[in-house]
């Protein structure tokens, strides 16, 4: 059984329909099932079974269908890693991202390092922070981006600029002029918040004295900063999120609370790195690229 009777094999029980898998595959229907024969005749077993109404996988073919798809999945990643161990010209960049953290930072760092590797692909996938080491020791991304706060033992990582947490709304008023805010000015405050960090604000304002009122949780950076545009309460969000929509109408306001300063980190697994994510890490430090915001705000 080589790579291709596999591709073929998962792509007819994963559609359950020769004809709907040889239209994908773009394969003549009869050359399918002749592939499908041989391969059922190899191992001895009946795969799919067939009638005229349906298709279905049996015991074995479950079995088979599971195994296929590590194998292949699993052959992916060692072209990948083989790819990776050459000159580092060509492969692909795979980086998970939180998020919480502004794609904004993200593109910007890999149009540089395009016109340095033109022949290198990116692979961006957004994850829950407790995933990405996790994805990091399966080798399923080759560098991490999230808010870190503590070094996993046998990761490294490199430190990016700390990220404040502000407040924005369309009527800030009645708070101290120029002056970062204590965390009791969202006391009575409608607050529009990403849903990664409401249990920190909770903590923040009960420990305050005070239960914070959240009027919404959404996952979507740019739709708190739309709702807050909208006057209907105060947003908080880092800093680095203000590019993400253009507006005169929003005031923002910093917070003095050293805890919603986030601070921003690249990880990667210790003696894990390829070098064409050792180039990236190379250019971040090289370049200090920085990203400048592009939102026009009222500040008072």
């Amino acid at each position: 059984m080589d790579f291709k009777q596999m591709e073929y094999y998962l792509t007819i029980a994963d559609l359950k329909s020769m004809t709907q898998a040889a239209a994908k595959l773009h394969v003549a229907q009869p050359y399918l099932s002749r592939q499908l024969k041989q391969l059922e005749n190899e191992l001895g077993v009946t795969l799919l079974k067939r009638t005229t109404r349906e298709m279905t996988v049996t015991p074995a073919g479950r079995v088979l269908q599971q195994r296929a798809q590590e194998i292949l999945e699993l052959r992916q990643q060692s072209l990948h890693e083989i790819t990776s161990v050459g000159d580092g010209q060509a492969g692909t960049l795979r980086i998970g991202v939180i998020t919480s953290i502004n794609n904004g930072l993200i593109p910007a760092w890999l149009a540089q390092y395009h016109r340095s590797y033109p022949k290198v692909q990116f692979l961006i996938e957004e994850h829950d922070s407790s995933e990405i080491p996790d994805l990091l020791r399966q080798r399923r991304i080759d560098l991490g981006i999230s808010r870190a706060t503590n070094l996993l033992p046998n990761f490294q990582r490199l430190e990016l600029p700390s990220v404040p947490i502000v407040m924005v709304g369309r009527d800030l008023t009645g708070l101290t002029k120029n002056k970062a805010q204590p965390i009791v000015a969202l006391k009575h405050k409608a607050l529009l918040v990403h849903h990664y960090h409401v249990d920190l604000v909770t903590k923040l304002c009960e420990n305050a004295g005070f239960e914070p009122n959240f009027l919404a949780q959404v996952d979507n950076p740019l739709t708190l900063l739309r709702l807050a545009n909208q006057g209907i309460g105060v947003a908080l969000i880092p800093q680095d999120w203000l590019d993400l929509i253009q507006t005169t109408q929003l005031q923002v306001k910093t917070l003095a609370v050293p805890e919603l300063i986030r601070p921003t980190a690249v990880i990667w697994q210790e003696n894990q790195l390829s070098l064409i994510a050792q180039h990236f890490i190379d250019l971040i430090q090289s370049q200090k690229i920085k990203i400048k915001t592009n939102i026009r705000l009222i500040k008072n």
